[in-house]
């Protein structure tokens, strides 16, 4: 029993990042370590304020809410979907849970042992990276209400540090009320203390003012360097948006200081905060993908996936492995597909009482589509005796999806294989038909569909169907070997557009 739990396990986080980008043996070594946990609604996981309980955790079912306090109030910040990942920052810094996390209903959650989760993040950088670029603390960060890739300092995670070079300073013996005044001046939320040669000395920030003058009532004619913190972590120019991030998760910091050698005793030349980095992060996928789940406009949802296409450029120039960059994006387009789904599904209830499968073809089945290319995909759905009032619905449910995505940026097939074709909107046995007719007389276009519709790939509705159209399929393969014959001499007409030098011919 308890190798089918940890299977079960790793079958969900095959599709979790960043656990989906670490090989099958290891997702299965994480699956071996994680305690599953049911909890029931209003359950707490972990409160503010407690030390750190030993895991992290991913939400495999229900809903998590994420409240902060005020005063008395508790506030929502965030709410963790299944997928999503919390409690990670308290585990990273070793300090107190930040917020709390309770269940908005019953909920089934995997914990991760610290120990094994600090493991992975020290050996895998691709595992490490995610949580720099895409965690700040202990939840994914989102902020949807801007677009900020047009601004002229945006930098994707791993290209230089963009920082403010124009930094607000004072002079040590210069008094809190000076200080202030300074920083008023200037509309900041922070100051740098610096000494005779511009070295950074300390830091002092709005909270600072609000919790040890305000609150305590520290005389305002006080130095600068009796309010201070100090010292200031710093860092060098040349270090990558990620780095400075996990720096200001270890030290338990939100702002870090820019200088020359990354020493206080080198010459101040910027600063940069969490809240600049967090905006610069604005297109990590986790964001993009949480933002696509929170929006019921398909417009909106054209906006994200234009983002995702910046984020592509920005990673194709990174050069980071094209495997990993398509399985971003076919995630993203995911997503989009499941929300037009949904969305549709609630306006047709009659679609509710059939069982059916959303089935992506061609480069989107295979998981190779990076640019937005025209649709495939069809429906399967489950043999009864009412197949041509379900196909009815179902045309319906597909006419309006292949009208959200083709908002979203994905052109309608100039072929027509798409789920709102009749002929591609049917029962399993239909499919099987179709399948065995395509491999018993493999003519040029039973080649041609046999080449779209066998890589097909399930992104919404029933598995079970799909994983029976599959199994006949081997069988089918198995029974007419020949049929491997044909699809291969079907590649060798289409061959790569290389030259005699083996160069790529562009024109």
């Amino acid at each position: 029993m308890s190798n089918l739990i940890s299977d079960r396990v790793a079958y969900f986080l095959k599709d979790v990042p960043p656990f989906s980008e670490l090989t099958a043996e290891d997702r299965d070594q994480v699956a071996q370590k994680i305690t599953v946990k049911y909890c029931e609604a209003e359950e707490f996981i972990f409160k503010e304020g407690d030390d750190q309980n030993g895991f992290c955790y991913v939400l495999n079912q229900g809903n998590i809410k994420l409240l902060k306090a005020q005063g008395n109030t508790q506030f929502l910040v965030d709410q963790c979907e299944p997928g999503d990942i919390f409690g990670v920052r308290s585990i990273i810094t070793g300090n107190p849970y930040s917020m709390t996390a309770q269940c908005e209903e019953e909920s089934l959650i995997y914990a991760i042992p610290q120990d094994y989760f600090e493991e992975l993040f020290k050996t895998n950088n691709e595992f490490s990276n995610y949580f720099a670029s895409g965690y700040a603390a202990g939840q994914v960060i989102v902020r949807s209400d801007q677009d900020h890739t047009s601004r002229p300092n945006y930098q994707p995670t791993g290209e230089a540090l963009t920082y403010s070079k124009y930094v607000v300073n004072c002079q040590q013996d210069e008094t809190i009320q000076q200080a202030a005044q300074i920083m008023s001046g200037h509309n900041v939320g922070s100051i740098i203390v610096v000494d005779d040669h511009h070295f950074t000395i300390g830091i002092v920030t709005d909270t600072d003012l609000r919790n040890k003058v305000l609150a305590e009532g520290l005389d305002a004619h006080t130095p600068i360097s009796t309010l201070m913190s100090a010292p200031v972590k710093t860092i060098k120019p040349s270090v990558t948006l990620s780095e400075a991030l996990m720096e200001m998760i270890r030290s338990g910091v939100h702002h870090l200081a820019v200088t020359d050698e990354g020493t206080a005793n080198s010459r101040l030349c910027g600063i940069i905060s969490d809240h600049d980095i967090m905006l610069a992060q604005q297109n990590h996928p986790a964001s993009l993908i949480k933002s696509i789940k929170r929006s019921n406009d398909p417009l909106i949802w054209k906006q994200i996936r234009d983002k995702a296409e910046l984020l592509l450029e920005d990673y194709l120039l990174q050069g980071i492995d094209v495997s990993l960059v398509a399985s971003l994006i076919t995630k993203i387009n995911d997503t989009i597909i499941e929300k037009a789904l949904d969305k549709v599904l609630e306006d047709i209830p009659e679609s509710a009482e059939i069982s059916f499968t959303w089935l992506s073809l061609g480069s989107e089945g295979r998981e190779e589509q990076l640019l937005r290319t025209d649709q495939d995909n069809a429906i399967l759905f489950e043999d009864s005796d009412q197949h041509e009032e379900h196909q009815k619905i179902l045309l319906k449910v597909a006419e309006s999806v292949n009208e959200m995505l083709m908002t979203c940026g994905f052109e309608k097939c100039p072929a027509d294989i798409m789920a709102q074709n009749p002929e591609f909107c049917q029962p399993l046995s239909v499919w099987k038909d179709y399948f065995s007719k395509w491999i018993a007389t493999p003519d040029p276009k039973s080649v041609m569909h046999a080449t779209i519709f066998f890589d097909f790939r399930i992104s919404y509705g029933n598995p079970e169907l799909a994983h029976k159209l599959e199994e006949h399929l081997i069988h089918e393969l198995q029974e007419h070997e020949m049929f491997l014959k044909f699809l291969a001499q079907n590649a060798l007409q289409n061959p790569p557009p290389l030259s005699f030098f083996n160069n790529f011919l562009v024109e």
